[in-house]
């Protein structure tokens, strides 16, 4: 190589373009070379001074995530232009990134979703997924989940593991096409193969489930394994309720507890609700209701409903924290307000009683109304019954207009 590497760097040195761009390339890569960027980047610098397309295209890559060079998103949304506009497709793709982002250039959607289709047209993969993307949210152009469907197609039948992905989701919500899990289900697995987490972790859910493929506990429990290996915290989470429940596996609860502290260190805030669960009720370990408080506490504050209304039950019975109505009050009306049904009937059974909070007979109508809606328990209509014989009508038809702001702001996720 070194005679070789001589005889390219000579014509380099002496202008011959092809041979700078073959010198940036190796020294890119690490070819024959030590890798260095920086080398690199010189190279292309003087085969982009006379006019090349391919290092001009490649100058603007580099500019923009700044590799062998300081980042300069106005150097690069300029080189990239050059390319661009003399068809390099690579170019085009990140030139309409940068009218995506509005990266040295004034943010536009219409500019990107055309830079994206002319990428698209010649076969550029990322700008096919870029551009699919841009259809199913109406970025740049209208809504067209058709569209999308087919451009991401393109781009996964190309190997790109996110199109790939994007795909089976499409199939498994029916969005562009009828919905078909069975075809949902291949295209994660083609992601799968090439180690995406994200498409592991729904394969996985489709084999735990038998949707799209036969039911497989086994399966299930190696594709979440595969993903929460790479970090992701919600296959972390699902392996960990695999231990507790003995899913494909033995029971295994110092395991679990291994799996939701990983997950929780991500800040998922269910991992938090399980593991104050295990410390509420001692499976697999002494009971400990301070750090099930602690637990319980971090994924409330995360705002889980589930950990919300649990933690205000801790307060109501004085578990590992000073009885107090009042703050148990303030997380129950907090799970609430997020829909929990079982919330609601709390909250609305300590309105009715003035327990923790001022008595208001609107306001338990509205809470328990909610909770109703959810489920015909005869506790919540027995309650509701008392509740509403302490109202007028008018009162009421006012209660009903609070429950309707209440399920319009938890249905919006607010």
């Amino acid at each position: 190589m070194s005679a070789q590497f001589d005889i390219i760097t000579r014509d380099a040195s002496a202008g011959d373009i092809e041979a700078q761009l073959q010198l940036a390339e190796l020294f890119e890569n690490g070819i024959g070379v030590p890798l260095d960027y920086g080398q690199a980047a010189n190279w292309y610098k003087q085969a982009a001074a006379q006019d090349s397309t391919a290092a001009q295209s490649k100058l603007g890559q580099m500019y923009l995530r700044g590799i062998g060079v300081p980042e300069d998103i106005q150097q690069a949304a300029d080189y990239l232009q050059h390319a661009a506009n003399k068809n390099d497709a690579t170019a085009q793709a990140n030139f309409a990134w940068c009218f995506q982002h509005g990266l040295g250039v004034q943010q536009d959607y219409d500019q990107a979703f055309q830079w994206y289709l002319k990428s698209a047209e010649q076969g550029h993969a990322g700008a096919r997924y870029n551009l699919a993307y841009m259809y199913s949210k109406g970025i740049g152009t209208e809504k067209n989940n058709k569209a999308a469907l087919e451009w991401y197609l393109r781009a996964a039948k190309q190997g790109h593991m996110k199109a790939q992905l994007n795909v089976g989701l499409m199939y498994a919500r029916g969005e562009g096409t009828g919905n078909d899990e069975t075809e949902a289900a291949r295209w994660y697995q083609e992601a799968a193969n090439q180690g995406y987490a994200k498409a592991q972790y729904n394969l996985a859910l489709m084999y735990g489930a038998g949707i799209g493929v036969e039911q497989d506990d086994e399966q299930a429990f190696k594709l979440h394994s595969l993903a929460a290996e790479q970090g992701y915290a919600r296959a972390q989470y699902n392996i960990g309720l695999f231990y507790v429940n003995g899913l494909g596996i033995e029971q295994d609860y110092d395991k679990a507890v291994k799996c939701f502290r990983l997950a929780a260190k991500q800040g998922y805030p269910k991992a938090n609700y399980q593991l104050g669960k295990l410390f509420a009720y001692g499976r697999g370990m002494p009971i400990n209701e301070i750090e099930a408080v602690k637990y319980y506490r971090l994924s409330a504050e995360a705002g889980y409903a589930k950990a919300q209304y649990r933690l205000g039950h801790l307060y109501v019975d004085g578990h590992g924290v000073t009885a107090d109505e009042a703050i148990a009050c303030q997380w129950f009306l907090k799970s609430a307000k997020r829909g929990f049904k079982k919330a609601q009937h709390m909250i609305g059974i300590r309105y009715a009683k003035g327990l923790g909070v001022e008595r208001d007979y609107k306001q338990a109508y509205a809470w328990l109304s909610l909770a109703l809606e959810q489920d015909n328990d005869a506790n919540i209509e027995h309650a509701l019954s008392r509740v509403k014989e302490k109202l007028s009508e008018s009162e009421q038809a006012e209660a009903k207009v609070q429950a309707s702001v209440f399920s319009q702001g938890y249905q919006r996720g607010n």
